[in-house]
């Protein structure tokens, strides 16, 4: 039986087995050296850039390479819950569902759920949390160990807050108690800026950011045209379609690299328009063709970005980008009330983590043209 050929993928993370894969260490080349200085990091980017399938591929690679044990654990299901101590529970349970889901640290669950049991026997101690659970995971393995934490940023304000002070406290211990050798916190915020916007609207500034132990802040840069090539290459070689040099470029155009929209033309043009006929070579006008599918049906990524434009918050952003003479850039901290300023400014974040907007030589652009077709389309005006 022949294996299934691969496909180009647009929903939900990458499977090696199934879908055309970039290599994660060529998109995050730093993360080797952040790991093996035991540092703790922060990956950020917008929604449908790869961040899941990358880091998943990550902990693939680190576990088959065998100087540490790796652990995926997404934080998803604790974002509906507001209480503090409930949700460590919860992260707790998610931990534990994330260890024997892996399979693959030398560790049976009931072994640490024994020791974990024994521990919280001890009179005086607490119910289940975070810091407690990786401290007790550690003191069992022969490695050190290396922890992708996904979706942090959808953790409710007191939630993640609890949740970076039990890290802070993991790293504050870890050079004489066992503990985790480095974190990554995932998501499409920027953990470290979400961190100080709870602090300003709490109005505890004065108060130590809890998660200050960030060595560096990595974002997922879109595809480069090099990136698109291979991808698309990738196809080439299971299926004998050819890509013509001129319709990647056409593609990349279109969508600046931005991972999913690479993915959806090439999809669109292969399996719809052409209908898996792979002997018709793809040409620029096809891609064009695939733009205009895509517009016309706003498929949920599309519709997704489309819905967001309706909040003023995005509005207060993209406005100035249609309407001739109004200042691009935040306003200045000197001549305007610092509140409005922070919440410009968070506001332009926003924008930015969604994937809409990019700055290119200090000026902020439209992040693509498929992107600046669909504001122009909603806000019934052109750019500028």
């Amino acid at each position: 039986m022949s294996p299934k050929p691969k496909k180009f993928n647009l929903v939900g993370p990458g499977d090696p087995e199934a879908h055309y894969l970039l290599p994660p260490f060529k998109r995050l080349p730093d993360i080797q050296d952040l790991i093996n200085h035991g540092d703790y990091f922060v990956l950020h980017a917008p929604r449908q850039s790869g961040k899941t399938t990358t880091i998943k591929a990550a902990v693939e690679a680190i576990n088959a390479k065998g100087e540490y044990w790796a652990l995926y654990c997404s934080l998803e299901d604790a974002r509906m819950v507001t209480d503090r101590d409930e949700a460590m529970g919860v992260i707790v349970g998610l931990l534990d569902k994330a260890l024997k889901e892996a399979n693959h640290l030398g560790l049976e669950a009931t072994s640490l759920a024994e020791a974990l049991r024994r521990y919280y026997a001890t009179p005086f101690r607490d119910g289940p949390d975070v810091k407690i659970w990786l401290k007790v995971l550690c003191g069992k393995l022969d490695k050190g160990l290396v922890i992708f934490f996904d979706a942090v940023d959808r953790l409710a304000e007191d939630p993640l807050l609890g949740f970076l002070s039990s890290l802070r406290y993991g790293h504050a211990i870890r050079s004489h108690s066992p503990f985790q050798l480095s974190i990554a916190l995932i998501g499409e915020r920027n953990i470290p800026k979400r961190q100080l916007e709870i602090l300003f609207e709490k109005r505890l500034l004065d108060h130590a950011a809890p998660f200050n132990i960030v060595t560096e802040v990595l974002t997922l840069a879109n595809f480069t045209l090099e990136e698109v090539k291979s991808l698309y290459a990738q196809h080439t070689a299971a299926t004998g379609q050819v890509f013509e040099d001129a319709a990647t470029q056409r593609a990349h155009y279109w969508t600046d690299g931005q991972p999913w929209l690479v993915n959806a033309l090439a999809h669109e043009v292969s399996e719809n328009i052409l209908g898996q006929d792979y002997k018709a070579p793809i040409t620029p006008g096809l891609i064009d063709q695939a733009v205009d599918n895509l517009f016309d049906r706003k498929d949920g990524h599309l519709d997704y970005l489309k819905s967001r434009l309706g909040e003023s918050r995005v509005q207060r952003i993209i406005t100035p980008l249609l309407t001739p003479g109004k200042t691009k850039n935040p306003p200045s901290a000197n001549s305007i009330d610092p509140g409005f300023v922070h919440h410009y400014c968070h506001d332009y974040d926003y924008s930015f983590e969604l994937g809409l907007i990019k700055v290119e030589l200090h000026r902020t652009e439209v992040a693509n043209p498929i992107y600046a077709r669909l504001i122009t389309e909603y806000f019934g005006r052109d750019l500028k």
